[in-house]
């Protein structure tokens, strides 16, 4: 868990999800060739939403925007280190950055005092010039709290074309295959989406 998130990293919570589905239920009813078919519609937007949320979790990706808060223990020790920021991807922004002070008060880090970096793995956040991280830190797993903004957009519309066409490939199979079935190897769908794959 230190290598693929950082040093310091103790775990993360979503506080806000998208209101909107990653792919729209017409888009999956064409990919079904049922496009004309409303009888299955309530089994179809739960197939959506739980293959979705099982993509999310394989890939620790948002496919829409959502609001990640973040947990360190600490910040990094020397000025030229980095706080790697990498719970969710892709992170589109960073809302705040918190520590709990010696005293235990939680103190809000001015954003004038650092910098945010996307990278393909998450963010990296960097110390301005003549600025220091703070040091004095209560001794608890949360002491550093990092709220992002994480996902490739707003609706449908915002995905890569391949995370799309993987997305609706599940959805489908699942749709058609209602039992548990053993499989081997990698399916199309594991093709299309393996560009949301962090190798961090």
């Amino acid at each position: 868990m230190e290598y693929r998130y950082g040093k310091y990293y103790t775990g993360h919570q979503i506080t806000a999800e998208s209101a909107e589905l990653p792919v729209s239920l017409e888009a999956v009813r064409m990919q079904l060739r049922m496009d004309d078919l409303r009888h299955d519609d309530e089994y179809l937007i739960m197939q959506i939403k739980a293959q979705c949320a099982l993509i999310e979790r394989q890939y620790q990706c948002a496919l829409l925007n959502k609001t990640v808060v973040e947990y360190h223990s600490r910040f990094p020790q020397y000025s030229n280190d980095t706080l790697f920021v990498s719970g969710i991807g892709p992170v589109n922004s960073i809302t705040s950055i918190q520590y709990y002070d010696d005293s235990n008060t939680l103190q809000t880090w001015a954003s004038t005092e650092w910098n945010f970096t996307a990278s393909s793995g998450g963010a990296n956040v960097t110390l301005k010039p003549d600025y220091f991280w703070p040091t004095e830190l209560a001794k608890r797993p949360d002491a550093v709290i990092v709220t992002y903004s994480a996902g490739y957009g707003a609706g449908p519309s915002a995905l890569p074309p391949n995370v799309t066409a993987g997305l609706l490939a599940r959805i489908a199979r699942a749709y058609t295959n209602r039992e548990d079935s053993r499989e081997e190897g990698m399916s199309m769908s594991d093709v299309l989406l393996q560009p949301l794959k962090r190798w961090i």
